[in-house]
């Protein structure tokens, strides 16, 4: 028998089914690089055993003497119950370029991705409670929140702003580019914000090895998720997005290098 014995038989080079399987083999391969065996096992469990003996702790990240934006502190609300937020959530394609009040902002934020316990614990689960996942805001024109890229600072809730007022410009032109980063935004209308989450690759990496990408990614997906509910919940809506140069991310982020760009989003109230 010739060829590869997985395509089955009648597979041909005209075959969908093969073509699928030929496009996976080198994202299958990078995948399994990351897998846990029993043969690897020992040394995984020895680096974690190493790395929590060293007593190091973790917190979130944070930009000290650069300019910040306090955040309203949000309460308690009864309404709307989580159910109801579950059914409503849709990833909408039309999104109002205005900025969310500050309250909302806010709140959003500190739902998602706040500090809301001890050793700067909060709503995502973090792997070895190492708090290694990041959110970066792009403010994508002008309002109380000048156009431009923060972090969102956990612990003092607040956004500690990157770049200088000069370096963004033209409004218009910001936004540009932007969209020429996250090639998915020309696939909606519109939006206010761009969220950006960013893992600390390299901390996770010491305690957890190959194994950091897969932990890291798991995270992004909680903080996305929280993200659209805590959305959903205020009137507004975030659009998950998947397709953005992770390099060109960074470098306009000024990331670290032991960084990566996991997740992407784009954040406004629903049109139409």
């Amino acid at each position: 028998m010739t060829g590869d014995a997985s395509l089955g038989a009648g597979a041909g080079p005209d075959d969908p089914g093969a073509r699928a399987r030929d496009l996976a083999g080198p994202w299958r391969a990078a995948f399994a690089a990351t897998e846990l065996d029993r043969a690897g096992y020992a040394e995984f469990r020895d680096r974690i055993v190493q790395a929590e003996a060293a007593g190091v702790a973790h917190r979130a990240r944070r930009y000290p003497g650069y300019p910040t934006v306090p955040l309203p502190r949000a309460g308690p609300r009864l309404w709307p119950p989580l159910d109801r937020v579950l059914a409503a959530r849709r990833s909408h394609r039309a999104l109002d370029e205005a900025l969310p009040p500050a309250d909302a902002l806010g709140r959003l934020l500190v739902l998602a991705h706040g500090v809301t316990a001890s050793d700067d614990r909060g709503p995502v689960p973090s792997s070895g409670g190492l708090q290694a996942l990041e959110l970066y805001v792009v403010a994508l024109g002008p309002g109380w929140l000048p156009a431009g890229a923060y972090h969102y600072d956990r612990p003092a809730h607040a956004l500690a702003r990157l770049d200088e007022p000069q370096e963004v410009g033209d409004p218009a032109a910001w936004r540009e580019a932007w969209r020429a980063r996250v090639v998915s935004m020309d696939q909606f209308e519109g939006g206010a914000l761009l969220w950006v989450l960013v893992g600390d690759g390299a901390r996770v990496a010491a305690k957890y090895g190959p194994r950091a990408v897969r932990l890291l990614t798991l995270e992004a997906g909680h903080l996305m998720q929280d993200l659209c509910l805590a959305s959903t919940s205020l009137g507004l809506a975030t659009l998950p997005l998947g397709g953005f140069f992770e390099r060109d991310v960074a470098r306009a982020l000024q990331l670290p290098r032991g960084d990566l760009v996991l997740y992407a989003g784009a954040c406004g109230r629903p049109r139409g």
